[in-house]
C-alpha cells in the first residue's frame, strides 16, 4: 500500500510539472509560486483576487480545465511549483492559516472583468469539492471558487501593531492594512460585484453550532478543522465542552482521507473504548459540509509540558506515569483499536496525577493496514521496521520512546537512548525494566513486549522501589530512635 501511495503521488507531481511548464513558465527564485506570465506595467497594484481551491487529488483536473481559459484570455495567475506545496498550503501550519485553499490565484483586471471571471470558473469547476479558504468570501455555496480585496504587489506596505504588512489605498490614497480575517474580504468602501451571484444560493439553515454553543474560543486552527473550548447552553446548567471540528476535504490525502473522516474516525473510536482515560462523547452532528465532535473539557496539562518544565519528579510518580502509560495503550488495543498516535503530547495530566489520553484522529482497527496518517517523527519506527501486518507494533514503538523520555526526563525524542542510558545509571532501576523498555523500540516488531506484560513489568518496578523506600524510611526511624536520649 505504501508503494503504491508513493509511485500515486509521483505520477501526479510528473502530470502537475507538465501542466506548469504549459501553463505557468515563469519561476522566481525562492518562492513557492510559479507564474503565467511576468508582471507588465498595465497590472493593477491592487484590485479583487480569485482563489480556486483544489485538493492534491483535483489539483492536476481543476487546472487542465481552468487554464486553458486563463491563457486564452491573457489574465494573470499563479499556483504553486510542486504538489506538495500545495499540501503544505491547505495545512494551515507552514504559510499561515489564511493560505488554506489557494490553489490558483487569479488576478482580474477590473470588477465586471472579475465578477466575470468567477462566473466562468465557478462553471468550470462545478462538480469539483474543495478546501474552503478562511477569510475569503465563496463565490456560492459549495463552489471551488473563492473572492476578496486585496493587494496584488508585495511591495505595498503599511505599519500595523508594530509590524509591516501588505496594505491596499483607501480611495483617499491613505494606506491601510490588507487584512486576512473575517468579514475583510470587502472594504467598507466598496460595493461587491459578486453579490448578486452570491444573493442566488439558499440561505444554510440554522445549525447546532448557532443554536445550542457560545463562547466559542479556538484552540487550535489547521486545514483539516479547528478545535474550540466552548460552552455548551443547551444543557442544564450549561457546561464547558470542546468541540472538534473536521472539514470536508481538508488537508485530503492521496486515499482521499480527510478532516471530515479524522474526526469521524475518532468519535467511532471513543465510543467504542468505553474507557475512563479518553474524553467522554457528549454529541456529534454534521453542519456546512463538516463534521462536529462534542466531547467534555478535561482540566490539566500535557506529560509534554510536565517534561518541558523539567520540574522534579520522583521515582515513585514517574513509574506511575509509566504504568498508566502502558495500560492506556493496552486498553486501546483490547478495545479493537490502534492508537498511531502515541506521545507525551497526546497524555494530559490533571491535578490527581491521572492521565488521560487524547486524539485519536489517526486510529484504525488492528485488523486494518491502512498507511498512518500523519504519523509524529521521532515515535515512528524507521521505515525499513515498519510491520503492515500489525498497525499496533507502531504503538509499541511510541510507547516505549515516551516511557523512555519520561525515565530520561528529556522533551524531545531525538538522542534519546543517550540520554535514557545515563539517567537509569542515576535511578537505579530494575535491569529487567530497563530491557523491556528498550524491547519496545526494537527494529523487529515481532520482539516489542505486548504494553500489557510491559504495564505488569513496570508495576512489579514500582512496588519494588515502594518497600525499598518504606525499608529505608523504617531503618532510618529506627536509627533515629536509637540516636534519642531517653528519659530520667
Amino acid at each position: 500500500m505504501d508503494d503504491w501511495l508513493n509511485a500515486s503521488a509521483r505520477k501526479a507531481e510528473r502530470e502537475w510539472q507538465r501542466l506548469c511548464d504549459a501553463y505557468l513558465p515563469i519561476r522566481v527564485k525562492q518562492s513557492i509560486w510559479r507564474y503565467s506570465r511576468n508582471r507588465i506595467r498595465d497590472d493593477l497594484s491592487q484590485g479583487w483576487k480569485l482563489h480556486v481551491s483544489a485538493t492534491i487529488l483535483s489539483a492536476c483536473p481543476v487546472f487542465r480545465l481552468i487554464a486553458p481559459y486563463l491563457k486564452r484570455s491573457d489574465i494573470w495567475f499563479k499556483a504553486p511549483k510542486s504538489l506538495t506545496e500545495l499540501h503544505k498550503l491547505n495545512a494551515g501550519i507552514f504559510y499561515g492559516f489564511s493560505q488554506i485553499g489557494k490553489f490558483v490565484t487569479v488576478y482580474p483586471q477590473s470588477a465586471e472583468a472579475a465578477a466575470a471571471i468567477a462566473s466562468k470558473l465557478h462553471a468550470l469547476t462545478a462538480k469539483f469539492a474543495a478546501p474552503m479558504v478562511p477569510y475569503d468570501n465563496a463565490l456560492r455555496n459549495r463552489s471551488c471558487v473563492y473572492y476578496r480585496y486585496g493587494s496584488f504587489s508585495l511591495r505595498l506596505k503599511t505599519t500595523f501593531r508594530k509590524k509591516r504588512v501588505l496594505a491596499i489605498a483607501r480611495p483617499d490614497g491613505k494606506l491601510v492594512p490588507d487584512l486576512r480575517e473575517p468579514r475583510a474580504a470587502v472594504p467598507h468602501w466598496l460595493t461587491d460585484p459578486f453579490q448578486p451571484v452570491r444573493s442566488q444560493a439558499a440561505l444554510e439553515l440554522a445549525t447546532p453550532l448557532e443554536t445550542d454553543y457560545t463562547g466559542y474560543e479556538a484552540l487550535t486552527q489547521r486545514g483539516r478543522g479547528g478545535v474550540y473550548q466552548a460552552r455548551d447552553i443547551s444543557s442544564v446548567p450549561a457546561k464547558l465542552c470542546v468541540i472538534k471540528e473536521g472539514r470536508r476535504n481538508g488537508e485530503t490525502d492521496w486515499l482521499g482521507r480527510d478532516g471530515f473522516i479524522r474526526i469521524k474516525r475518532e468519535a467511532e473510536v471513543l465510543r467504542s473504548t468505553c474507557m475512563a482515560a479518553v474524553p467522554r462523547v457528549m454529541r456529534t452532528f454534521r453542519a456546512n459540509g463538516c463534521y462536529y465532535l462534542v466531547m467534555e473539557r478535561i482540566s490539566g496539562k500535557p506529560l509534554q509540558e510536565v517534561l518541558a518544565s523539567r520540574q522534579r519528579m520522583s521515582a515513585r510518580r514517574m513509574l506511575d506515569y509509566c504504568t498508566q502509560m502502558a495500560r492506556i495503550v493496552a486498553d486501546i488495543h483490547a478495545a479493537g483499536w490502534a492508537w498511531r498516535d502515541c506521545k507525551p503530547d497526546n497524555f494530559l495530566v490533571e491535578k490527581n496525577h491521572k492521565l488521560r489520553a487524547l486524539d485519536f484522529e489517526g486510529a484504525c482497527p488492528l485488523a486494518e493496514t491502512d498507511p498512518p496518517w500523519g504519523a509524529t517523527p521521532g515515535y515512528t519506527p524507521p521505515r525499513r521496521s515498519w510491520d503492515s501486518g500489525r498497525p499496533e507494533a507502531m504503538d509499541l514503538y511510541a510507547l516505549g520512546t515516551s516511557i523512555m523520555q519520561l525515565i530520561a526526563r528529556t522533551e524531545s525524542p531525538i538522542n534519546l537512548a543517550t540520554a535514557f542510558r545515563r539517567e537509569i545509571k542515576k535511578r537505579n532501576l530494575p535491569l529487567r525494566l530497563i530491557k523491556m523498555i528498550q524491547s519496545l523500540r526494537s527494529l523487529s516488531p515481532k520482539r516489542r513486549p505486548s504494553p500489557r506484560a510491559t504495564q505488569a513489568v513496570i508495576e512489579l518496578a514500582a512496588s519494588s522501589w515502594t518497600s525499598k523506600l518504606a525499608a529505608l524510611h523504617m531503618a532510618a526511624s529506627a536509627l533515629s530512635h536509637r540516636a534519642r536520649p531517653s528519659s530520667v
